[in-house]
């Protein structure tokens, strides 16, 4: 005999707010990304040494809408448009 539960809310799901963002279906930032995979590749998956290729591929996908524009210090890297000067 199966048991009907009538109670039970229905589970609505929801996108992350941080950490999805569209496909790149047009192909707009592939090279940008096969440049980061091919140097984390070369760098045994060390992330650190390829933070360049990572920026830059942020930066494409950004520049195309793929992803909402973030300050570069939100996203881990020194903000180059806020470049301070040491006044002593």
């Amino acid at each position: 005999m199966a048991s009907h539960t009538f109670s039970q809310k229905k589970f609505i799901p929801t996108p992350p707010e941080k950490g999805s963002f569209p496909l790149d279906h047009e192909n707009l930032c592939k090279r940008y990304y096969f440049k980061y995979m091919t140097c984390l590749r070369k760098n045994d998956d060390n992330n650190s040494q390829c933070r360049l290729e990572a920026k830059e591929y942020l930066s494409c996908r950004m520049d195309n809408n793929l992803m909402e524009n973030t300050q570069w210090s939100k996203l881990g890297f020194e903000d180059d448009s806020k470049k301070t000067t040491n006044k002593q």
